[in-house]
């Protein structure tokens, strides 16, 4: 029963260290696209004005796959 219990924790801990992973990269975006939109129209957003513009707009198409090979 123990390995059983120590299988789920580390298939927990994976799937919350992706997570995790993918909330952070989704953050770089988000600072990216508030530096991208100040630069290309000189409009200032907050960090949270500009989080629910990007979800809105890249959310949905958000790879983080296609993200790290570009990286």
């Amino acid at each position: 029963m123990s390995n059983v219990l120590e299988h789920s924790e580390k298939i927990s801990a994976s799937t919350e260290d992706v997570f995790r992973a993918r909330m952070l990269e989704q953050v770089r975006q988000i600072r990216r696209y508030r530096k991208k939109i100040l630069k290309d129209t000189g409009r200032l957003m907050s960090l949270d004005e500009a989080a629910i513009e990007w979800i809105e707009r890249y959310a949905s198409s958000f790879d983080m796959d296609t993200v790290l090979k570009g990286s």
